[in-house]
């Protein structure tokens, strides 16, 4: 009896065993198993880190190196600028920073400012002298009415052979030669006086090539107002 018992036992065990392996050849034969994704490096999880090719700065061309802070990974520092090394903190994954007020190791005072890294065009755009907008923090990075704050700035436009345009809309004038802004702008208690760098660099490729132009379309300027 004990045996016959024993006996049912092992039947019902290989009957389970039997029925499992068929659920998984089952499984097996309608879902292909993919495999686990490796994970994500430094530089994919932080796009912005690298070596930029920065040229047409009034202070000359030069690389720029964009590296993470060793004990916070939410903030950059970018060497290369004529401003000296400034720091910049994330805002918006995957590379939008926030460039705070602040003073450089060589005494330099830098104004607030945007950072923000194309992972399209694989360009670098810097601007610094206007406050972040947290709402639309590319936005600084558009059309020339942006760098009036919101001037159409098509009311007029005069070029000399210089390279000079002079661009005039209500109370504000704007001067731009080569990659320099100027602007002034009249207000009811005076005077009022603006000046914001813009830097636009090339992202360079390992082995140092730089990202091809045609998708970079890279005319890495510096631009001020004043």
């Amino acid at each position: 009896m004990k045996k016959k018992f024993l006996a049912v036992i092992a039947a019902v065990v290989v009957a389970a065993s039997v029925h499992a392996q068929s659920t998984v050849d089952s499984i097996e034969s309608k879902y292909k198993l993919q495999p686990m994704p490796a994970a994500m490096t430094t530089e994919e999880a932080f796009p912005v880190i690298g070596s930029y090719q920065l040229q047409n700065s009034t202070a000359g061309t030069g690389t720029l190196t964009v590296t993470l802070d060793p004990s916070n990974k939410g903030v950059v520092w970018v060497e290369g600028l004529p401003q000296g090394k400034i720091k910049a903190s994330l805002r918006q994954s995957p590379a939008t920073y926030r460039i705070m007020s602040q003073k450089t190791d060589d005494g330099k005072q830098v104004q607030e400012g945007t950072l923000y890294y194309d992972t399209t065009a694989h360009t670098l755009h810097i601007e610094i002298g206007k406050s972040y907008d947290a709402s639309n923090p590319t936005g600084v990075f558009g059309t020339a009415s942006d760098m009036s704050n919101g001037t159409d700035m098509s009311a007029m436009t005069d070029s000399t052979a210089n390279n000079e345009t002079k661009v005039k809309a209500g109370n504000t004038k704007v001067k731009m030669k080569g990659n320099e802004v100027k602007a002034k702008s009249k207000t009811a208690t005076g005077k009022e006086k603006a000046k914001v760098w813009f830097y636009t660099a090339t992202k360079v490729m390992q082995g140092g090539d730089m990202m091809n132009t045609n998708q970079t379309q890279a005319s890495d300027s510096t631009h001020q107002q004043k």
